[in-house]
């Protein structure tokens, strides 16, 4: 009898146990789901403010992406939400100070390493081959 008890435990903790497995997985999905439909929404918005980071600093695509994920980094802000503050800055209230000041410094930064490139001063530029 005590034998049959503990079966019937053992298989109602087994059954209690995939269920909350499957209720985990199921949440864990559910999050994924969300966080990438957040981001098909916000993709354009971010990709409007890579044009505007472009354009202000006649930066390529790919500086223009850094120029946001430094703004973001500096700022502590998610970079969705500094592109959405980017783009409601061209009808509307400008991004806050912090954002504006970071994005300043990071097209500055840019700008430098360009101007650097262009003179041959970049990484290694100036230096002469080693030799054993």
């Amino acid at each position: 009898m005590n034998e049959q008890r503990s079966d019937e435990w053992e298989a109602s903790d087994e059954a209690q146990f995939r269920a909350v497995e499957a209720a985990l997985d199921a949440e864990e999905l559910r999050r994924e789901v969300d966080g990438l439909r957040h981001a098909l929404e916000s993709h354009p918005v971010i990709d409007m403010a890579r044009g505007l980071v472009m354009a202000a600093g006649r930066c390529s695509p790919e500086e223009a992406w850094q120029v946001l994920v430094e703004v973001s980094q500096h700022t502590n802000i998610k970079l969705r939400d500094i592109a959405q503050s980017l783009v409601d800055g061209v009808e509307g209230p400008a991004p806050a100070l912090p954002v504006r000041e970071a994005l300043n410094a990071s097209l500055r930064r840019v700008a430098d390493e360009r101007s650097r490139g262009a003179r041959g001063g970049g990484a290694g530029a100036s230096r002469s081959p080693q030799r054993p």
